[in-house]
């Protein structure tokens, strides 16, 4: 390889209402945002910047399409979390023994979907 690749550094989501998912992914993430326009938030998880845009030509929004994973600790507590904000499982939860993990896509109540991977218990 000629070059190095160290971690994701941002991951953005198009969606059709920013307020509406900056406020479902703030309450699921328990954060606020570092940046809060109109047509674009922030959040800061970890070393991650998870961008929420408005959708446009260039960027349309996305069911099932590329999705980021991200590590947490715990799938149930997630997974209840989820459900009581009015989001559901789209794909999953998968066992893949070959990296120790439980894998899961959730869908927010717009639309759009997310990963997460737990340790495999």
């Amino acid at each position: 390889m000629i070059f190095q690749i160290e971690s994701f550094s941002t991951i953005r989501m198009s969606v059709s209402d920013v307020t509406q998912s900056k406020l479902w992914y703030k309450n699921l993430f328990d954060l606020d945002p570092i940046e809060d326009l109109e047509n674009f938030v922030s959040f800061k998880i970890g070393a991650t910047n998870f961008e929420i845009v408005l959708e446009d030509a260039k960027s349309p929004i996305s069911v099932g399409g590329s999705v980021g994973y991200w590590l947490i600790d715990d799938l149930n507590t997630l997974l209840d979390r989820v459900r009581h904000l009015g989001g559901k499982i789209y794909r999953g939860p998968l066992d893949v023994p070959e990296i120790q993990r439980s894998i899961i896509q959730i869908q927010d109540p717009y639309g759009n979907i997310v990963g997460f991977e737990a340790p495999l218990k």
